[in-house]
Formats: structure tokens, sequence, C-alpha cells
């Protein structure tokens, strides 16, 4: 049984073929800026590869889904049941959210550990929370007597910035100037990070978020350190308020290139300080264990895992 995978960022679009969810193939990624529409992408794949029969598919959406209906946030594209069938032939189609995507993958893919003991609740809730093109996070619960898990989604990239002191304040001002809301997907993705680094810099800011990291490896300036700085700080209370929110003792899970690139400033920028940091509960916060996903083809993973447990 094939069943076709498609991870839909708010960039690209990763499209693969699966056997067994531990196993994508085929593995093209696309522009969306050069298509009208998923159905176009898929189509365009499957041309590609010749005569091949899908049994199912699952694609994953970086934005709300909602009665099996996907829109992307940043782009005008509508994915449902329906129009993957028509694309692909499959008989049985699905569409998700990508932290759904990727909370179900968590089981089939390799973590590293970052912060804690890592002596987590194999029963506790787990936390995704995806640093990329945008900023979300969902709870992942195990299913008692059942090898399945139920993933909550969500769209917390949109929450309002948390604000604490005077730099954060500024910031929060200056993204509201920007964007007449000042949410925490502002500051916390690809576009936010190159924001924080515009306010900290001025006119000295990097061009690009490249431009930016590549600065970070090799010859960082006050600036850059500056930046790296209120990113990681603005992250660790983020992350600090989710882990409140969803108590989750089976780990917390950052995923996404950002997440990835971004890992190595963490300790030595204060995201375990400030993401402790709750008063009388800084204690109590320091019992949760911090993971970074390394498989960039996890919510394909996610994905194949989904449509296997719902076929």
């Amino acid at each position: 049984m094939t069943t076709l995978v498609a991870d839909i960022g708010g960039t690209n679009t990763r499209v693969a073929l699966c056997e067994t969810p531990d196993s994508p193939r085929e593995i093209s990624r696309f522009r969306n800026a050069e298509f009208e529409s998923l159905d176009a992408v898929l189509r365009h794949y499957l041309d590609g590869l010749g005569k091949i029969e899908i049994s199912q598919a699952c694609v994953a959406v970086a934005g709300p889904v909602r009665d099996g209906v996907g829109r992307m946030t940043n782009l005008a594209w509508t994915m449902d049941g329906p129009s993957l069938q028509a694309a692909t032939g499959a008989e049985r189609c699905f569409v998700i959210n990508d932290l759904e995507a990727q909370g179900h993958a968590l089981d089939d893919v390799q973590t590293r550990l970052l912060m804690g003991a890592g002596t987590d609740s194999r029963d506790g809730a787990r936390l995704v929370v995806g640093l990329g093109t945008g900023f979300n996070a969902a709870p992942v619960h195990a299913v008692k007597g059942q090898t399945q898990v139920h993933v909550v989604p969500s769209e917390c990239g949109h929450i309002t910035l948390p604000v604490w002191d005077e730099n954060t304040a500024a910031l929060s001002r200056a993204l509201s100037d920007r964007h007449g809301f000042a949410s925490v997907e502002e500051a916390l993705s690809g576009r936010g990070l190159l924001a924080v680094n515009a306010y900290v810099a001025n006119d000295r800011a990097h061009a690009t978020t490249q431009d930016l990291m590549s600065a970070l490896v090799g010859a960082p300036n006050a600036q850059d350190h500056a930046t790296a700085d209120l990113f990681c700080r603005i992250l660790g209370r983020v992350l600090g308020d989710l882990a409140l929110i969803h108590l989750p003792w089976g780990g917390i899970f950052l995923i996404g290139g950002l997440a990835r690139a971004m890992a190595p400033y963490f300790d030595s920028h204060g995201l375990p300080q400030e993401f402790a940091e709750k008063g009388r509960f800084t204690s109590f916060m320091r019992d949760f264990s911090l993971y970074i996903v390394e498989d960039d083809y996890s919510a394909l993973t996610g994905c194949a895992r989904y449509a296997l447990r719902h076929a």
C-alpha cells in the first residue's frame, strides 16, 4: 500500500511516497510560489514518477485545518479530501495541521536532549514546537491502552508577544507599528529573527536571515550577539509559558530549520534561565526536558503514521 505524503510549509512543499512511516522515498521539494495550488504540485510530482497507484494521501498544512479543510496563512491555497483525491487518485485522503503531523512522528524520529534530565514520563503529555517560516505548537497526548496519540492542533504563533522589560516592550511597539499587532510569530520565526535584528541593529541590520546566521557562525558583532540574546530569551519565556499551560512531562520537542540553526546559542544566550524564571515555580520548571528533532523530514513521517493509524 503506497501512501503519498506532503509537508506544505510557508515557502516550500515536500512530497514523498511511503510504504512504511519510517521510510519516505522519492522525496521532492517544490517552491510554492511557482504553483497556483497544491493540486498542481501533486500532479506535477506524480507526472514525473510515471504510472503509480496511490492508496491514500495525507498532507500537512502550515495553517489552520477545520472540518477537513486546510487553508494556508500566507498563500491563497485551500486543500480538502475531494481535491486531494482528484489530484492523486487515492481512495482515502487526509488533511492535517503541520504540527499535528510532527506530533504523530515523535515515536519514529531521532531527538537530542538540549535541557533537563531527560527522565520523562512515557505516558505524560508531550509538546511539539515548530520554528521555521512561522511559529506554532501542539500538545501530544497518549491514548490509554492504544498505540495511537492524540495531537491537539493550535495556532499559538498568533498569540500576543510577551513583554516583561523595557527591551521587549520596545520590540513589541516596533512590531506593532510594522504589522498592527505584535504576535509571537513576528519574533520567533525566520522573518521574526530578522525583525529582531532590525530592532537591535537599526541601519546595521542584516539583509537576510541567511546573512545573520552566517555572521553568528563566523564572526558575530555586538548587534548579532544582542539579536541572538533577545531571540533566545523570548523563546525561553514563550516555551516556559507553554510548559505551564500543557505540563508536558513527556518532553518539549523543537522542530524546524530555525530551531536547529539557533539551538547552539540557547545556553549561551539565556534561554534556560528565561524558561525557568517563573517566581516561586522556578524550581518546578527545571523538571521539564527540552529536545531538538534533527530529522528534516519528520512531518512526512508524521503524515504517513497518521494515515496508517486512520486507514
